[in-house]
């Protein structure tokens, strides 16, 4: 039996890099790719009494990971290339094929926070997170020179160069 997993394409970014908000065009565009967003289970999280996105839930945060893991792996199993956004760091995803981060301008970053409601200290919060990502990617897409489809075509012409799908 063939034990191998297909690739892992593993795109992050702090708050507002624009993660989800490229997640229909790939999906549009992925030509097979399976596109999964760590956001996506937040709200589904509470059916199982553990709202996800709150930062006293920071102690279940490790098997909110292992649980989207397990999920990646099962699909990554049957052949299927995965692409998934999170705010994972690559010490945080270990064993991906290739990590990219999502990156803007500070002030465009605190725009689109404060567009979402977000205050001033958990702006600054998101500010300093993606200030601590930069230096851990060797492979950046900026977000803020270009719409979610523009963000998405760099994010699939990356994915094309470091793996096979």
């Amino acid at each position: 039996m063939d034990t191998a997993l297909a690739p892992l394409y593993a795109v992050s970014g702090a708050p507002g890099a624009g993660k989800t908000s490229t997640q229909a065009a790939l999906l549009a565009n992925g030509d097979g790719l399976v596109v999964m967003d760590i956001d996506e289970l937040l709200e589904d999280s509470a059916l199982l009494g553990v709202p996800i996105a709150v930062p006293e839930a920071q102690p279940v945060w490790p098997a909110y990971g292992r649980m989207w893991r397990r999920i990646i792996d099962m699909t990554r199993r049957s052949g299927h290339p995965v692409l998934f956004l999170s705010p994972n760091i690559p010490t945080e995803l270990p064993g991906a094929t290739a990590y990219l981060l999502l990156d803007c301008d500070d002030a465009v970053r605190a725009d689109r926070l404060r567009a979402r409601g977000w205050d001033a200290g958990q702006v600054d919060a998101a500010l300093e997170d993606a200030r601590a990502y930069r230096p851990l990617f060797d492979a950046v897409v900026r977000t803020d020179d270009t719409d979610p489809a523009g963000v998405a075509a760099r994010i699939l012409a990356w994915s094309r160069t470091v793996g096979v799908h």
